[in-house]
């Protein structure tokens, strides 16, 4: 088996699990979004401190990585707090909302495409 990684120039995280699946000796596809981004779209999330998005579903996965900031995050499992450097998957279809508890800047990659993360 090899792991699918999802990468983007400048992705500290993706370097922090690079190295980690190199130590570990685990065969790994690195996939630059930037260059191979098949269904996928990032975008920059501003929220002021107060602002919600209330929860509701959308036809497309999403990870989100909070860049700054602190806010509550719901999914189907329930709400989390996520702070600076501190990410949630949530899948095709599954109900999300976000709180900003601060001002939040959020950093999102859709995956709009067939066969990502949602295989």
């Amino acid at each position: 088996m090899v792991v699918k990684v999802y990468t983007a120039p400048g992705c500290a995280f993706c370097v922090i699990i690079e190295n980690f699946l190199k130590r570990n000796n685990i065969k790994f596809k690195e996939i630059d979004i930037s260059k191979n981004a098949k269904g996928f779209h990032a975008a920059l999330i501003c929220l002021k401190k107060g602002v919600e998005l209330p929860p509701h579903p959308e036809d497309y996965g999403v990870l989100l990585t909070v860049l700054g900031g602190k806010g509550i995050f719901t999914d189907s499992r329930g709400a989390f707090d996520l702070g600076k450097n501190q990410s949630i998957y949530i899948k095709k279809d599954e109900i999300r909302g976000i709180k900003a508890e601060e001002d939040l800047i959020i950093l999102g990659i859709q995956d709009r495409g067939k066969g990502g993360c949602e295989k």
